[in-house]
């Protein structure tokens, strides 16, 4: 059931905003990976209290401030996966994955004292439903409620490339598709989870996912536009 994004007295809309965009990527989060089981590491990653949920609250996004939140990431061991929301983006899916891109390259050239610790990829509600191949369905997943930015520690990536072989069980598909593409495999680590949620989502068929992925939606649009926020 949707929240009232409005209740709490004196609350300011980007208060409003925050706890809402947080909310629902939750119900993204619980719905749709770990409900339709797309990622068996995600729930027990959530419980341990190891992943991070962060929200921009700016129209324009600055590269460098993507930057410098992955170094804090980076910097707090306890944080395996991080999350940053951007629910005033209207930027396409597109222009998105390159301003992810921008910041991954911002990272790289200024890392911190560690070096490179995290791993970046992006993640928007625009794209249309395709099941056709496997990799197509990446941008059919990743219909979050908002333009994020997933940030996985490159530590936590090798550890579980090493548990299982084939990536299968324990690897998110977003964290697979991080992975160098040179890192050693009986086969591609990408190859191996995207097929196994193609295959999900074809169980269950497209209609299914689709119809939790705009409730989820219908239920963001209802919440910003209550606070005067266009979705």
């Amino acid at each position: 059931m949707p929240s009232d994004p409005t209740r709490g007295e004196g609350a300011s809309v980007d208060e409003a905003l925050e706890r809402e965009a947080k909310r629902l990527f939750r119900r993204y989060t619980v719905e749709i990976v770990e409900g339709l089981d797309m990622c068996p590491w995600a729930e027990t990653a959530r419980r341990r209290s190891q992943v991070s949920e962060s929200v921009e609250l700016g129209a324009l996004p600055d590269p460098s401030e993507g930057a410098a939140w992955a170094r804090r990431l980076g910097e707090t061991p306890s944080v395996e996966i991080g999350f940053l929301i951007h629910p005033r983006v209207k930027l396409s899916r597109k222009e998105f994955v390159a301003y992810v891109e921008a910041v991954r390259a911002a990272y790289a050239k200024d890392p911190g004292r560690r070096g490179v610790l995290m791993a970046m990829v992006a993640f928007h509600p625009e794209p249309e439903p395709d099941t056709t191949t496997a990799l197509s369905l990446i941008n059919f997943i990743r219909r979050c409620p908002d333009p994020t930015i997933q940030a996985i520690r490159l530590s936590t990536l090798e550890e579980l490339r090493q548990r299982d072989g084939t990536g299968k069980r324990f690897m998110p598909m977003s964290a697979a598709l991080a992975l160098p593409l040179d890192a050693p495999a009986k086969r591609p680590l990408h190859e191996v989870v995207t097929d196994a949620n193609q295959q999900t989502v074809e169980r269950l068929g497209v209609a299914h996912v689709e119809a939790i992925v705009e409730d989820i939606h219908r239920d963001r649009d209802r919440a910003y536009r209550a606070l005067g926020v266009e979705p």
